[in-house]
């Protein structure tokens, strides 16, 4: 009796877990739709100057859990192996490691932030932004993740949430003089309509001073405007 008992004990304790492992994957994509819902919503609400609306998404984000890294040895050396190999342009090879640090450490917003900055790089654009979405769900209030989300969404001629993605990139900056600065030069020098449209329409969103440029603009050369100074954080270790 108890030998089946156990063996019973046993087939419950195997079913549940494959059903707990079937069921893992689903609640996680299930949880990255949610996530990239609400990062659109800060979009869309930040570029019809909605400031209440922009908090409460980021407070649902904030709300949730970051995802445990299995390995946070690994994972820190896998990004500081990826951030070497970007200093040194080796682009595709920097994404790689990167891409690898990802799943090491699925919760790491910087990690998340250089692989949409290469996938730009690289001309991948829906890439990018969903790489720089994960970024901004774990972390909500990184304005250099919407400073490059606004460019990717530039390239993609995509005015509206080029809009709404400056206007967070300046709610967020630790600087805000310094965010004003880089939207009045982007307003008046970028050679890209979309994105010098959109840095003159947020200008205007925060009534902040704003000129259409009246001369021919510079060329285009957005991989060399640096929003602000936002250094990586560390990888978090135990």
């Amino acid at each position: 009796m108890k030998s089946r008992i156990r063996t019973t004990l046993v087939w419950i304790s195997a079913l549940l877990l494959a059903i707990w492992i079937t069921t893992i994957p689903a609640s996680l994509a299930e949880n990255s739709e949610q996530n990239r819902f609400y990062v659109q919503q800060m979009i869309e609400l930040a570029a019809t100057d909605n400031e209440q609306g922009v908090v409460n998404m980021q407070r649902m984000l904030e709300q949730n859990p970051r995802p445990a890294s299995p390995n946070p040895t690994a994972a820190h050396a896998d990004f500081q192996r990826g951030l070497a190999l970007f200093e040194q342009n080796s682009i595709e090879a920097a994404l790689e490691v990167f891409r690898k640090a990802s799943q090491t450490d699925p919760g790491n917003a910087d990690v998340a932030n250089y692989l949409g900055l290469i996938y730009r790089k690289l001309g991948q654009f829906s890439e990018a932004e969903a790489a720089l979405q994960q970024a901004l769900s774990l972390e909500p209030d990184r304005a250099v993740a919407w400073f490059q989300l606004a460019q990717v969404y530039g390239l993609k001629n995509d005015t509206h949430r080029a809009v709404g993605a400056l206007a967070n990139t300046y709610r967020f900056a630790k600087n805000q003089m310094r965010a004003e600065e880089i939207l009045r030069n982007i307003a008046e020098n970028e050679a890209a309509d979309t994105l010098r449209n959109a840095a003159l329409d947020t200008l205007r969103l925060f009534h902040l001073p704003a000129e259409a440029s009246i001369v021919p603009p510079l060329p285009s050369n957005p991989d060399g405007i640096v929003p602000m100074n936002d250094p990586p954080k560390p990888v978090r270790t135990p």
